[in-house]
Order: structure tokens, then C-alpha cells, then sequence
């Protein structure tokens, strides 16, 4: 079965890995699929898919831009729309996957011509709930959301939607992210840190909607009481250099976005997802893995994956003292770090492996209607 991917973004997120996870699942499974990738020129992710041996064409999809009728630039949408519907009459697709909202409005006029399924893979629960959304939502011929927080919003702006909509977890590969005791020793050291010492971090898109900022103000208040924790910051991002400025402290280090980085959450001791929104996050799901206890904003797809006093807890997002407590709690209650730690492996292994998505996600392309 032939299946076309359409990633729009060039950034390389959490949309983006999920991709490139699912992708390396099906290869190494060989279930009977033939991915192909398109992409943006630009795009990230271009050369780690070809680094699978996956074909992945890059052509210019065109700007996505709202205009101030509210409608999409739609007259700018032919010339992208001719190639990509040129690319899948060479290619002859079973159906187009396409992989966020973006890659879906680049995408969705090609597949309607060519008569071919196309099914929408949202990872964000940031939609606005406007016609345009509506619109997508009956325009698609099978939605997989990564959580039942999007599948909600999506089902109340178009109850009818309800029968073609998949809620389907992202997923880990649990062999690449587990507790590494010589991991912890070698990036503490790199670090100058001592294996002692507390480390609090967290792993993440340095961007608005990911409220690291409340990370950074919860640790200088942490610092005030236990001036002997330290803070870890990795990935990269629009507001780098404006967090950087915020923190201005030797305790709190910033490392840039990892290829690698089950090692860096090794040298965690409790992990922190401070976001303003989320559809279900990768990062979540690694630490536990990594059996780290997480402290998490009580948003979206994170209701679904932390659950309160048994893999960690949950706070209200914007309110840096809630983290400040929370993770306090943590810091002095070895046990109950541990407790948590061991309860989030478990519940990872049991509901969010990557071979679960793996097989989901086929029959969902597989039952998308011809």
C-alpha cells in the first residue's frame, strides 16, 4: 500500500519526529506500506527521511497565511496545488496522509482532484474554532488525532465528525528511552554538575505556546530555597536568547535541540512541561520512559498522560508558583520520585509504545474511505 505524507513545516517538531518515528517503525517492522515524504524545499526533515531510504520529494508547497477576511490565501494555492497534484499522478498513492493542519490546507485541493483519500493527522489542540476549521473537518475523509482533548474540540464544532475521527496516542520506541545510569555520570560531568546534586529540566521547542518562561521564573524561586538544585533547558527556538536573558544564572544551563537526548533526560531528576497547550508531547512520554516524575501544566493531551499522584503532577499553567510547589514536593520525597518514575515507565510500556501507533495508524490509512 502506497501512502504519500505531505509535512508542510519546515521546522522540526513534535509533528515533525512523530512522522519520522512512525516512518522508522513501519521500516523496521516491514509491514506492507511504501511511505513516501513530501516536503518544503526547506524542511528539516528532508534529510533524515532519506536517511531511511524512504523516497521524499522536496517542492515548493507555498505560504500558508490567514487574511484579514479570515480566508486563507486560497489564490495563491494553484500553482502548489498543480505540483503536488502532478506528484501524485506520477506516484499513484492508495492516499495522502497529511501531517498537521498546514500540510493538510497545502494538500487537501491536490487530493480532492486526483480522488484520492486524504486523512488529516492533528497533533494541536492551538486550532482556532472558526469556519475555516469547520470546513477542514468535513473536507477530510478520516481524522487521526493524538488525543481525545482535540478529538473533543473538533467533535463540538462538528458533531457529525465523530464517526470519522481516530484518536490515535503518539508513541516511543521504549529500547531508546529507559533509565541509563552511565548516561546520568556523563552528562552531569560535561555539565560540572555533581551526581548529588538535583536536576531539574525539561526538554523542548523554545517557543511561546511551550510557556518556558514559568519554567525559568519557578526555578529562581526553587534556588531561594534550595540554592544547591540545578536547571536544565535543552532545545532551541524562537525565544532562546530572550529565556537566556530571563534566567541569567550559573544554576540554570541551556543546551541545544538533541538528536540524542534520552542521555540528557538520564541526567534529569524530575521532569517539567510548563506548556500553554498541548496535544499529547513526545517529551512526556520520553521522560517517563526515562522513569523521571513529571510536573506538568493541566492542559490538552496532558490530562492523558500524567496522571496525578501516581506518575506526577499536574498544575495550572501561567502560575510558576504552582511548579515552584510542586517541584519542591518532589525534590525533598526521594520515594515519591521514584514511585512516580516507575509508575510513568509502566504506563508508557503499556499504552503508548510506538509499535501500538505503528499498527493503529496503518488501519486507519488502510479503512480511509475510497
Amino acid at each position: 500500500m502506497r501512502v504519500l505524507f505531505v509535512e508542510h513545516k519546515t521546522i522540526f517538531g513534535g509533528g515533525q519526529v512523530a512522522l519520522l518515528n512512525l516512518l522508522t517503525q513501519w521500516q523496521n517492522s516491514r509491514m506492507p506500506i511504501e511511505p513516501r515524504v513530501i516536503c518544503s524545499p526547506q524542511a528539516k526533515l528532508v534529510p533524515r527521511v532519506r536517511a531511511l531510504n524512504i523516497a521524499c520529494e522536496a517542492i515548493e508547497l507555498g505560504a500558508i497565511e490567514k487574511t484579514r477576511g479570515g480566508a486563507w490565501n486560497l489564490t495563491q494555492r494553484v500553482a502548489p496545488t498543480a505540483r503536488l497534484l502532478q506528484t501524485i499522478q506520477r506516484t499513484r498513492p492508495y492516499a495522502l496522509v497529511a501531517n498537521g493542519a498546514y500540510s493538510f490546507l497545502a494538500s487537501m485541493f491536490a487530493a480532492k482532484l486526483a480522488r484520492i483519500p486524504i486523512l488529516w493527522w492533528e497533533h494541536n489542540t492551538t486550532l482556532p474554532n472558526d469556519a475555516w476549521l469547520k470546513r477542514m473537518i468535513t473536507a477530510a475523509d478520516r481524522i487521526v488525532v493524538v488525543s481525545a482533548a482535540i478529538e473533543q474540540q473538533f467533535v463540538e464544532l462538528v458533531p457529525h465528525a465523530r464517526k470519522k475521527i481516530s484518536v490515535i496516542h503518539n508513541g516511543i520506541d521504549t529500547q531508546k528511552f529507559f533509565p541509563m545510569r552511565d548516561a546520568r555520570l556523563v552528562k552531569r560531568r560535561e555539565l560540572g554538575w555533581d551526581d548529588g546534586v538535583c536536576v531539574v529540566g525539561t526538554v523542548s521547542r523554545l517557543s511561546p505556546e511551550k510557556g518556558i518562561e514559568y519554567f525559568v521564573d519557578a526555578a529562581h524561586e526553587i534556588l531561594r530555597h534550595s540554592p544547591d538544585v540545578r536547571f536544565l533547558i535543552v532545545g532551541d527556538g524562537p525565544l532562546r536568547q530572550e529565556l537566556e536573558q530571563r534566567a541569567q544564572s550559573n544554576a540554570i544551563r541551556f543546551v541545544d535541540a538533541q538528536e540524542k537526548v534520552a542521555a540528557w533526560l538520564n541526567a534529569m531528576d524530575v521532569f517539567v512541561i510548563p506548556s500553554l497547550a498541548e496535544g499529547l508531547p513526545l517529551a512526556a512520554l520520553e521522560a517517563m520512559a526515562c522513569e523521571l516524575p513529571v510536573v506538568a501544566s493541566d492542559v490538552g493531551g496532558l490530562r492523558e498522560v500524567v496522571v496525578q499522584n501516581e506518575t506526577g503532577l499536574r498544575v495550572a499553567p501561567r502560575e510558576a508558583d504552582q511548579i515552584v510547589r510542586a517541584v519542591l514536593e518532589l525534590l525533598r520525597d526521594r520515594t515519591r520520585r521514584c514511585a512516580f518514575g516507575k509508575a510513568g515507565r509502566a504506563r508508557v510500556e503499556n499504552y503508548f509504545r510506538l509499535e501500538q501507533q505503528a499498527r493503529s495508524m496503518f488501519e486507519a490509512i488502510d479503512s480511509a474511505p475510497l
